[in-house]
């Protein structure tokens, strides 16, 4: 009987231990489901955060890139600037320089003003020293060729002698400041016979 009992308590204690076993397996199992979820809630968390990081860096470069273009756009405004600042106060001057030139074309070589016509000459060769000086410049136009770029043709004649346009009378000067033209020479042009 004694055999009997031990068996008896020998099967009870291996269902004990198989129970057991499988209680602590399935307590591992689950534990190792949770952390496997934890995982990758962790390596989901830590690739949002990278990805975070990659777009807050690229949005710094472009950032960084748009205030280098600014600057350089701002100092290349201000050269602008610097170097034509003078431009408006100069296409106001004109009409001034060109009225000094017909009252200094209209003297009569016959009249007796001539103190008062050297004194308007002396005048106007002074104005156009200043005027050059500050990078005023008059665009050639008699006896050239006719470009569109710097003359202003409002009159045109037929004529055998040019083979291309010519300009054979200027009617007001043109002028650059600082080679950037800032009124066109208005001209006569003219073209050949067909």
């Amino acid at each position: 009987m004694l055999k009997k009992e031990v068996e008896e308590s020998v099967l009870e204690t291996d269902e004990q231990i198989e129970a057991d076993i499988n209680e602590t397996v399935k307590e591992d199992v689950s534990e190792t489901v949770g952390d496997n979820q934890k995982l990758v809630e962790l390596t989901n968390e830590i690739e949002a955060l990278k990805q975070e990081k990659e777009d807050l860096y690229n949005r710094l470069l472009r950032t960084q890139a748009d205030f280098d273009n600014f600057r350089r756009r701002s100092r290349k405004e201000l050269e602008q600037a610097s170097i034509y600042g003078g431009e408006e106060l100069l296409k106001k001057i004109l009409p001034v320089l060109d009225n000094l030139e017909r009252a200094v074309a209209s003297f009569n070589e016959q009249s007796d003003n001539s103190s008062w016509q050297e004194g308007v000459q002396l005048t106007l060769r002074q104005f156009k020293e200043i005027l050059t000086a500050e990078g005023l410049e008059a665009v050639e136009s008699l006896n050239q060729p006719f470009d569109p770029q710097v003359h202003e043709a409002v009159m045109q004649e037929e004529s055998e002698a040019v083979t291309e346009p010519m300009i054979t009378m200027e009617i007001q000067k043109g002028y650059k400041y600082k080679d950037k033209l800032i009124r066109p020479a208005i001209v006569k042009v003219a073209v050949p016979k067909n």
